[in-house]
């Protein structure tokens, strides 16, 4: 379980287990100065070979252009509502919703309002 703010990508041991609170690692992003004077702030909660899952708070507007992975992905928004746009289909994503993307597939957000959003990438 975690106690404290990781300063790098957390990797559960093998076997072994890792809870992490999503709220109070959103509330310790947003309390650095980069998330004042910035647009976004994202921080890597569990990294290794075949699994990443990537916490990002969105200011409203804030864009992440067209972009491919080499692994199938998944976003869920958290909290606000974010543009998912893939292979010229564009989706409004609302707090709550998964969605899930094959690998090498052009997609690119937009945060519609601040934005919580937790990206999980996996690497074949």
């Amino acid at each position: 379980m975690s106690t404290g703010h990781n300063t790098q990508a957390l990797r559960p041991s093998i076997g072994g287990m890792l809870s992490l609170n999503i709220m109070d690692e959103v509330g310790e992003l947003k309390a650095k100065p980069e998330w004042l004077s910035g647009d976004r702030l994202a921080v890597s909660l569990v990294k290794d070979d075949a699994l990443n899952v990537l916490l990002m708070v969105l200011k409203k507007g804030v864009r992440l252009d067209q972009h491919r992975t080499r692994g199938p992905i998944a976003i869920y928004v958290v909290s606000g509502s974010v543009r998912f746009t893939a292979e010229q289909r564009s989706e409004e994503v609302a707090h709550g919703t998964l969605v899930a993307l094959d690998r090498g597939v052009a997609h690119e957000l937009e945060a519609l309002d601040e934005s919580i959003v937790l990206l999980i990438t996996a690497i074949e």
